[in-house]
């Protein structure tokens, strides 16, 4: 006689839902959708036209910004990204808006010859090896070189900067937070 020892019938394995993943992209809305092929054709005025009074989500005020600062009205670009990137009390960055903003903010503030302030903002933004933000610490890396002796000085000890400063970009300012094609 043998004596059989049972062991619990295991059932096979529930099949488990794989979580979503989030999307990183958040949705855009349909204002700066129906401005893509404006975008295409480069048509920056007809894009300001169209989103000036379009809302005030992120997607639709940093679309906004860029244009503004690839069309040279910096002191307009500036105004658009500090009313949705600094908080209410105007000094600190908003934990919600997108590095893609942040760097924007600090680009405009470069472009106005905001030295340090787009340094600040450039290192508040996070994603500091993005390539955007590799590109613009290399153009303040190549900034502070040009530098007279003097100059270079009083920026690092004093944070000034001459009032007709000018950073040198070999790029286009901004960055839209989605493709254009």
């Amino acid at each position: 006689m043998s004596v059989r020892t049972s062991h619990p019938v295991s059932s096979p394995p529930a099949v488990q839902k794989q979580p979503a993943i989030p999307n990183r992209t958040p949705e855009l809305p349909a204002a700066v959708k129906s401005v893509s092929s404006l975008l295409s054709k480069r048509d920056y005025e007809g894009i300001i036209r169209r989103l000036h009074s379009a809302g005030r989500s992120p997607a639709i005020r940093n679309t906004l910004g860029v244009c503004l600062m690839r069309l040279g009205r910096k002191e307009e670009a500036l105004s658009v990204f500090r009313q949705f990137v600094l908080s209410s009390n105007g000094f600190l960055e908003r934990s919600e808006v997108s590095s893609a903003c942040k760097r924007n903010f600090a680009t405009a503030l470069l472009v106005n010859g905001l030295v340090g302030g787009a340094l600040d903002a450039l290192n508040q933004s996070g994603d500091p090896d993005h390539p955007r933000a590799i590109e613009l610490r290399t153009c303040l890396q190549d900034w502070e070189r040009s530098l007279s002796w003097w100059r270079w000085l009083d920026w690092k000890i004093n944070r000034i900067v001459a009032k007709d400063c000018q950073v040198p970009m070999n790029f286009e300012p901004g960055e839209f937070e989605f493709e254009v094609s």
